[in-house]
């Protein structure tokens, strides 16, 4: 008996060291405990590799592989603008780049031929929005956004610059459309403020139009924006007809030197980055805001499908909209930028006057339905035959 009471009191003596040393078990908690806060200062992360960046990589490599691009463009990479910016691309990464400058429509029917012959000559096509919206209606271009690192955050960009649907048209500048008079013929109080004043009997013979029966170019632009919006009727137009416009079929920089010659007193549809370097040389040229409201327009560029040369397409696409290319487009058209972080290179002398109170927006709807224009002949209907 004694020594059993003798085992039990060295037990309960030794009972509490033997709790303190064993570890206590956790039990199931019955709700989520709240997160512990951040430090005031937390240590930096060091993020996992970017399985795209990592495939940007490989484009790169694979676009100086292959050694050469070929792009079919228009007005916004004509003369020395356009060398500026294809030399700058092919210093940076050493492309040869040839720059093939093309009017729209003859853009689509070279795109077009090559891709029945099955011998693609163009990587890119940078045109206006009806002539690109044809040929992605046509399966003739291939969408590249999804794999830009430049358009992974399009919060940099002061309009969104997928331009269709799928995203195979990108915008990648801006410029406004209006009508450009030759300030040495029309005075300040004779300057039209609506199209209607285009109607008046001193404006007969005296306006220059690219021919909006081509079904591309500033001509149709202006007829057809202006019917889409309803800011003019067919009924104007008709009107307009027999004012005897000359309808310009060659060059259309070449109508608006016509106007800044005297040869013409207004062209209803010049684009600031297009007559803008113009009034800057001394071309007694102004564009005017108007009443109905100004178009404004964008530069879209495209991959070809089945270009000879797609991972070098993908390169200057992805480059013209870095801040390098968007800086070196801008000082080479001075014009805007469609980045915020690139300041604007416009001449304060190119500003539209009066300042646009409207403008009338290109979408990608708008494009579809003119393009129908187009092809019902609404322009011919109009204005005859060819």
């Amino acid at each position: 008996m004694t020594r059993t009471l003798s085992i039990v009191a060295i037990g309960l003596v030794l009972l509490p060291l033997i709790m303190a040393c064993t570890p206590k078990s956790t039990p199931s908690p019955t709700s989520v405990p709240s997160p512990v806060p951040p430090a005031a200062n937390p240590i930096p992360v060091t993020p996992s590799a970017n399985p795209k960046d990592t495939a940007w990589d490989n484009v790169v490599e694979s676009a100086k592989k292959e050694g050469h691009l070929t792009l079919y463009v228009s007005a916004q990479f004509a003369g020395d603008k356009g060398r500026t910016i294809v030399e700058a691309f092919r210093e940076r990464y050493g492309i040869r780049t040839e720059l093939l400058i093309v009017a729209g429509r003859q853009a689509v029917e070279k795109i077009k031929v090559e891709a029945q012959v099955k011998q693609n000559i163009g990587d890119i096509v940078g045109s206006g929005e009806s002539s690109s919206t044809e040929l992605s209606q046509g399966g003739l271009t291939t969408s590249v956004w999804q794999e830009l690192p430049e358009l992974r955050d399009r919060s940099v960009f002061k309009v969104n610059p997928i331009f269709t649907p799928n995203g195979d048209i990108l915008s990648f500048s801006l410029k406004i459309n209006g009508p450009t008079i030759n300030t040495n013929l029309v005075k300040l109080q004779d300057e039209p403020r609506s199209y209607l004043d285009l109607l008046a009997p001193k404006w007969k013979g005296k306006v220059i139009v690219e021919d909006p029966r081509s079904g591309g170019g500033g001509g149709f632009t202006w007829f057809s924006a202006m019917l889409y919006n309803k800011a003019l009727d067919e009924d104007y137009f008709r009107q307009f007809a027999k004012q005897e416009p000359v309808m310009w079929g060659g060059s259309f920089t070449e109508a608006f030197n016509m106007v800044g010659r005297g040869e013409a007193w207004l062209s209803p549809h010049a684009a600031d980055t297009t007559v803008g370097f113009m009034i800057v040389e001394g071309a007694p040229l102004k564009i005017l805001g108007m009443k109905e409201g100004n178009i404004a327009t964008t530069d879209v560029i495209t991959a070809i499908k089945g270009a000879a040369h797609p991972n070098a397409a993908k390169l200057f696409i992805n480059w013209i909209f870095s801040k390098e290319g968007q800086t070196i487009y801008g000082k080479a058209g001075s014009q805007d930028s469609m980045r915020k972080d690139v300041p604007s290179f416009l001449d304060p002398r190119v500003k539209i006057q009066p300042e646009p109170q409207k403008l009338l927006p290109r979408t990608y709807d708008m494009v579809e339905i003119t393009n129908r224009y187009h092809k019902e002949g609404k322009a011919e209907s109009i204005f005859g035959k060819k």
